[in-house]
């Protein structure tokens, strides 16, 4: 860790680089056009609900376990649907991120799904060779029929743009069935790179015109007319495995990559001579280092993942890439000023770091951007690990560190943790929390309330606690359905921990009002004007109560909660947000203020750090944001700017994966970054090429 003086003279930086992070792969993508949700699952059997309508963030997160599997998610209509090698087909509800229905299948392990056009029917492909369709009711699947057995397993499946047959591919073969009688209408048989070794069918896509096309183990991409049962053209695209194709929504581009991680195009042409059409190779993209597992087109954009773990949105023309990393949904560290310490929290893990003291320094020989060496380095108190490895869904801790809660799918731990000369010492609290999870928890500032959010689907309950020296006290809850927040996404109190704040996954955000004089089940509350994309970030400012929301689109808005609306200077702000800034790719994660300045705002996002201040003019909506290097401002065309320059907007820092950054005293910042090097350097080994002269 280093302690570096940014941004005031007087500030220093702990940069925390000690938050390994496993990456965790990803296995299969599903896009839903009219909510413009991606659903994506890893190799932990999480599934991340990504909102790509602005720039794209982790909406919520179904927890994995280790007893599921899954091989294929598929979204139909707004429910989320996914299979896998335990034999099932589960359904989850999405407000209470848990699994909603399971249904078994017949045949093994299931590989792969797909529903018709009209949503009416799901077909699923499993290990023993069988096809089983079910009827999608309103609030279940249907068990329809079983079609006839094949030999070998079936790993990709298709309907056609009639609903009347369904396309499968397997080992050296690719099969027409028709979907009425269930039985086999062709069967097209592929050849083979080495006599003994099978070809492998991983992947189907249907055109427009229902001509299928394969993605397999030699490489070869190949279109096949199913009517007559014949290969229409086959092109050796990739040296390795092709695992995945995705059609763009006018069908005449195919994209196509694999064990072979380039990402590579076929357009579709109609030829002169002829009249027929014919796919032609068109770009290839280097998006990624490992296998891409799933493609999907959606919006003239293409997203990619694979065993990496990093989530590729590119589009072409315009050249443009952003890969968002495999994190987990924020918030994932939490500082505790009163004891400087820090809680990380992993995937079913949770440790807790006493920040290390910096060497002090003569006011003099102070400037900006220089290092400071470390009095005590950072010291790790405390790991803990969940109950059978189960994923944690929520965690806190208290300002002093004493109190630490976290939640599971199935438990909920509350622990008292103290240092006693010199020993960490971690023991049982005696609190009897009722229900076996919880979605969202955290303490109010003061350290003496905290507060769970709970969904059991039919209302959003927010329960309060008094705490005590070793225990929780409950004082009551309330339901946040009168205020239309259902699924609650943010929250956050304000620094004299007397409001608090809820914002939903859509657009609804809450103020609640936790005086003495209204009991803890009836708190005071009003609604913020709404707006048409959900928040992403939300923080109150200590002496001006100022709530500060960023939402998915970059929009900012200030709203005063003591006099019930929005400031001055954020009505001011609306018309005079940079074009620079409006489109950037990733989202604001995180905002903080000045403790010194109630006129600056900072925020940032996975890779920068952001500077607003309020009495500094905006510049034209055209120009670009300057940097802040040490004392002076740059743009990134390095023309420099003095240092008297009013700029209201400043990029202070550039980081690589930012995922926390908060303020440990009035003097010092606390960032937490993910090193890439150290996500990359724990996965398995890249396809080898050779490559031109090499």
């Amino acid at each position: 860790m280093i302690v570096e003086a940014q941004m005031m003279s007087t500030c220093k930086i702990h940069n925390i680089r000690f938050y390994n992070l496993e990456p965790r792969s990803v296995t299969c993508l599903s896009y839903e056009t009219k909510t413009k949700k991606l659903a994506l699952a890893r190799s932990d059997n999480s599934i991340e609900v990504w909102n790509v309508g602005n720039a794209p963030f982790i909406e919520c997160t179904v927890p994995g376990h280790a007893e599921n599997s899954i091989e294929n998610i598929l979204w139909i209509g707004t429910r989320l649907f996914s299979t896998g090698l335990h034999g099932m087909i589960a359904e989850y509800d999405l407000t209470t991120l848990c699994i909603k229905n399971e249904v078994a299948v017949t045949g093994g392990a299931a590989w792969c799904m797909d529903v018709n056009h009209t949503k009416t029917c799901l077909a699923i492909g499993t290990e023993d060779g069988y096809i089983n369709t079910f009827t999608v009711a309103s609030d279940s699947l249907i068990y329809e029929r079983l079609f006839d057995k094949q030999k070998g397993r079936i790993l990709c499946i298709k309907w056609d743009n009639t609903g009347k047959m369904i396309y499968t591919g397997s080992a050296d073969t690719v099969r027409v069935w028709n979907a009425i009688s269930g039985h086999a209408i062709h069967k097209m048989t592929t050849s083979r790179k080495e006599a003994k070794k099978e070809t492998i069918i991983w992947c189907l896509g249907v055109t427009d015109d229902n001509i299928i096309i394969s993605g397999d183990s030699r490489g070869c991409l190949s279109f096949w007319d199913p009517h007559m049962g014949t290969l229409i053209e086959s092109h050796e695209s990739h040296t390795a495995d092709i695992l995945a194709v995705s059609l763009t929504h006018d069908m005449n581009i195919v994209y196509c990559a694999g064990v072979d991680p380039v990402v590579r195009s076929f357009c579709k042409i109609t030829m002169k001579s002829s009249g027929r059409p014919q796919w032609v190779k068109g770009i290839e993209r280097r998006l990624h280092t490992h296998d891409v597992r799933a493609l999907v087109e959606a919006d003239g954009k293409l997203y990619s993942a694979g065993v990496d773990g990093y989530l590729a949105q590119s589009s072409y023309p315009p050249k443009a890439l952003v890969k968002y990393p495999p994190l987990l949904q924020p918030p994932c560290a939490t500082v505790c000023r009163k004891s400087r310490c820090i809680l990380l929290r992993y995937t079913n893990f949770l440790e807790l770091w006493r920040l290390g003291l910096s060497t002090k320094v003569p006011s003099e020989m102070l400037h900006p951007g220089m290092f400071h060496q470390l009095e005590e380095e950072p010291i790790k108190l405390l790991q803990i690990k969940t109950k059978r490895d189960e994923n944690i869904i929520s965690c806190a801790i208290n300002k002093d560190s004493k109190t630490i809660v976290y939640s599971t799918d199935s438990h909920v731990r509350v622990f008292n943790f103290d240092v006693i000369e010199g020993d960490a010492q971690l023991s049982k609290n005696d609190t009897d929390i009722s229900v076996t999870r919880i979605e969202k928890m955290l303490f109010s500032p003061n350290g003496k309330l905290f507060v769970t959010i709970n969904n059991d689907g039919k209302k959003n309950t927010v329960t309060l606690y008094k705490v005590e020296k070793k225990h929780l006290r409950h004082l009551g809850s309330f339901s946040t359905n009168k205020e239309s927040i259902v699924n609650v996404g943010l929250a956050c109190f304000s620094p004299d921990s007397k409001y608090f704040v809820c914002a939903d996954r859509k657009d609804s955000i809450a103020v609640y009002n936790f005086n003495e004089r209204s009991p803890p089940g009836t708190p005071v509350a009003w609604l913020l004007p709404k707006y048409s994309c959900p928040p992403t970030a939300m923080a109150i400012q200590k002496d001006t109560l100022n709530l500060v929301v960023v939402y998915s689109d970059h929009k900012i808005v200030e709203y005063n909660i003591l006099q019930r609306q929005y400031t001055k200077f954020s009505n001011n702000l609306q018309s005079r947000l940079p074009k620079q800034w409006l489109a950037r790719s990733f989202p604001i994660t995180n905002i903080i203020f000045d403790p010194r300045n109630e006129n600056i705002i900072i925020m940032h996002d996975d890779s920068t750090v952001y500077v607003i201040d309020k009495l500094h003019d905006f510049p034209e909506k055209e120009a670009k944001i300057p940097k802040r290097e040490n004392d002076d401002f740059m743009e990134d065309s390095n023309s420099m700017f003095s240092s008297q320059s009013q700029q209201a907007f400043q990029v202070l820092k550039k980081y690589k994966h930012l995922v926390y950054l908060d303020w440990l005293n009035e003097e010092e910042l606390v960032a937490v970054e993910v090193n890439p090097i150290s996500l990359t350097e724990k996965l398995p080994p890249t396809l080898k090429q050779k490559w031109f002269g090499m």
